[in-house]
């Protein structure tokens, strides 16, 4: 009886610990599955078909809310930025929209992914989608992590169709 006495807190804690890790990978893992189907389904809008609206980039952004099931979705934060790479790696922000807490990048403004990242070089003279998706978790027990773990993923994408894809009150050179 002694030795259980003496090795139960370790169980307990080895026990309560693995249910919050698992938890935490799964909620970090989802994270990484929301930046990429945004970003992956703006890649594929077709221009030819007319503007990508608003209605439609909310819509994006609710059923990847769903993605999070049976996690609150609530603090997740998302971010989707469209970003024309000049031929020397300059970046420029055309269009940025963002829900749930998340801050749209600003139109104009410098999109920072160094020149000498592959992504940039590939994206060179061209388009780049950007979905940023951010959450605070907050562990289910709280036994073993007592303290909110801030996830993050950023997600990069070529448009498939290599032109840019507009939005209302967006402009394509």
């Amino acid at each position: 009886m002694v030795e259980f006495a003496l090795i139960l807190p370790m169980l307990l804690t080895l026990y309560f610990g693995s249910i919050e890790a698992g938890s935490l990978f799964t909620v970090d893992r989802r994270i990484t599955i929301i930046s990429g189907t945004v970003g992956d389904l703006i890649s594929q809008w077709d221009p030819s078909g007319g503007l990508l609206t608003q209605t439609t980039i909310d819509d994006y952004f609710e059923a990847a809310e769903v993605i999070m099931t049976p996690y609150d979705a609530t603090g997740l934060a998302q971010v989707v930025s469209f970003v024309e790479v000049d031929s020397t790696g300059v970046t420029e922000v055309k269009w940025s929209k963002a829900t749930g807490g998340g801050t749209a990048r600003t139109v104009g403004a410098s999109y920072p992914l160094a020149a000498s990242t592959q992504m940039n070089q590939i994206a060179q003279g061209g388009w780049l989608i950007v979905a940023e998706t951010s959450y605070s978790y907050k562990p289910v027990l709280g036994l073993v992590f007592t303290d909110a773990v801030e996830l993050s993923h950023i997600s990069y994408f070529l448009p498939r169709f290599a032109e840019c894809i507009q939005v209302s009150g967006s402009a394509c050179p």
